[in-house]
């Protein structure tokens, strides 16, 4: 069973290059601002066939960028999809050049909508969104869990694996300098020779028995409403690609609590015959006993096998949006709050460190302070530091300060006890090595420790919340750190550990840590965020300022 029957080489010289209303016009002129680049023998073929041209001023402008709708027509004339599916996005006008090329498009189901009913046919499209395309087109399998660009931290999590595919079958390939430039748009060059090798790519598909065949109907979606728990037809949302599914019958349905999405697999011929279904990315979708649990949003291949033979008799491509999720209430640290440091076994520091904020120990006194050079203050209800803009309380200063040491460490462990058992969102993501991701707000839980050995960026609004559940520790590498961007607060980030918190040397960290037991700080450490530990902080030359 195939799904784009390849068509001789020659014919990728036949395509038309139609680039509608702002895009070239093609004139009898041909143009030479090719000569000499890294393309032009591609290039030279598509115009020596005498149907692809240039501009009126007779260039080709191979650098420039390429919007998205022009991108698809490039697709559908070179794959020849002519079918086509309604549309209704609000961003495409039934008079634009380019909505017969969306309808195509859509029918093809390579390329989708956005959440706000919008396609942006006139953005730009980038390499990652081209990645994720030809790999959809050409059902691309990876051989490897990682990439090996020099800038794997801007690739979304989303195109990661469709990124991997692409590069593996060499159908796009980085640049001298190492990199991949996810989020750069592609040139009309790059898009030409894209489009050119996946056409060219042969995939290799094995298929017990073409007969009787009952696919998934690719245009079948769900969207998930975490408000009321129910599933809904939604064109935009989720598809399942039917790329090489064979005797197969998929079913989606509404999913748990935290508005998960389930598939459920059954082989047609399944019923006389053991089959097992595995999933490519176990960090995206979890397979057992036929029900896909997806653990993040992204792209999974979801392969059943015969038991006897390991041959594999179907493959099912799953996107998965999760949607509308449950508001996440931040953690509450009441009195703990009032503190960038808290601590009930002691706090010490190699000077300088810079402290922003109060720090406090208790129950433990004021001896269990060390390389502060403390300076009492003259009512002995705090003292002071030349390393910290604040004050520094400690059990045995004069009253109120123990009852109000004693009332924040309560509300410390309160807090804790809050995150623990905050439902969960995304559960064991990348078996806690979460190095180089980009994460999402949502309540994210692992049973091991978290490693972090290159920069984590952590993306949403000023008023997303992240909890993280730890059941070991959090191990941070020297000179990594965590990123905020679209407007994250460090405030709004909670990292409750079970175990030690280790953030190396100099390296940043974000967020407050609600820790178990003891929080170490490497030599010339950051931390944007509070260290709330119930044994130990220790700082060496640090900084610590509170959110």
């Amino acid at each position: 069973m195939k799904f784009f029957l390849n068509k001789p080489a020659t014919l990728i010289l036949t395509f038309l290059l139609v680039f509608m209303a702002s895009t070239p016009v093609f004139a009898a002129i041909h143009s030479n601002d090719y000569e000499s680049h890294w393309a032009e023998e591609t290039i030279q073929s598509a115009i020596s066939s005498g149907i692809a041209e240039g501009y009126l001023d007779g260039s080709f402008k191979p650098d420039n960028a390429i919007t998205r709708a022009e991108f698809s027509e490039l697709v559908n004339n070179v794959f020849s999809f002519t079918e086509t599916a309604e549309i209704l996005y609000m961003d495409v006008p039934s008079d634009a050049w380019y909505y017969p090329v969306i309808e195509k498009a859509k029918a093809a189901g390579y390329i989708e909508g956005y959440t706000d009913g919008t396609i942006k046919p006139d953005g730009k499209i980038t390499r990652q969104e081209v990645a994720v395309i030809i790999s959809r087109l050409k059902s691309l399998t990876t051989d490897s869990a990682t990439l090996s660009f020099n800038d794997t931290t801007s690739i979304a999590s989303w195109s990661e694996q469709s990124v991997i595919g692409v590069a593996n079958a060499e159908l796009m390939i980085g640049y001298p300098n190492g990199t991949f430039k996810p989020i750069e748009p592609i040139t009309r060059a790059e898009a030409l020779v894209s489009i050119t090798r996946a056409f060219d790519y042969k995939t290799t598909e094995i298929v017990e028995d073409d007969t009787d065949v009952t696919s998934v109907d690719a245009t079948d979606v769900i969207s998930v409403d975490n408000s009321d728990n129910t599933s809904e037809d939604d064109t935009d949302d989720t598809p399942v690609d039917a790329i090489n599914v064979s005797k197969t019958a998929m079913t989606l349905t509404e999913g748990g609590p935290t508005g998960e999405i389930i598939a459920t697999i059954t082989p047609l011929d399944a019923i006389n015959q053991e089959v097992i279904w595995t999933s490519s990315d176990t960090s995206v979708a979890t397979v057992e006993n036929g029900i896909v649990t997806p653990q993040a949003e992204g792209f999974a291949l979801i392969t059943a096998a015969s038991s006897e033979d390991e041959t594999i008799i179907a493959t099912t491509e799953v996107n998965v949006i999760i949607e509308n999720q449950a508001e996440i209430n931040t953690v509450n640290l009441g009195a703990a709050g009032n503190y960038v440091i808290l601590a009930k076994t002691g706090i010490s520091t190699v000077p300088n460190s810079v402290i922003t904020g109060n720090i406090g120990v208790s129950p433990i006194d004021a001896t269990a302070l060390t390389g502060f050079s403390l300076t009492a203050d003259a009512s002995n209800e705090f003292s002071i530091s030349d390393q910290v803009t604040g004050k520094v309380y400690a059990a045995d200063n004069a009253s109120p300060t123990p009852s109000n040491l004693t009332t924040a460490i309560s509300d410390m462990e309160t807090a804790y006890t809050d995150a623990a058992g905050r439902a969960t969102n995304y559960t064991e993501l990348y078996s806690g090595d979460i190095s180089g991701k980009t994460l999402t707000a949502g309540v994210y839980k692992w049973g091991t420790g978290v490693l972090i050995t290159s920069d984590v960026i952590l993306d949403g609004n000023s008023n997303d919340v992240w909890i993280f559940q730890i059941g070991e520790g959090i191990t941070q590498a020297s000179g990594t750190k965590i990123i905020l961007t679209g407007g994250a607060q460090a405030k709004n980030i909670f990292w409750q550990t079970a175990e030690t918190v280790s953030i190396g040397t100099g390296s940043h960290f974000e967020g407050n840590i609600l820790s178990m037991t003891n929080i170490t700080l490497g030599t010339n450490a950051s931390v944007t965020g509070r260290l709330l530990a119930q044994t130990a902080v220790t700082l060496d030359v640090s900084t610590v300022v509170a959110p």
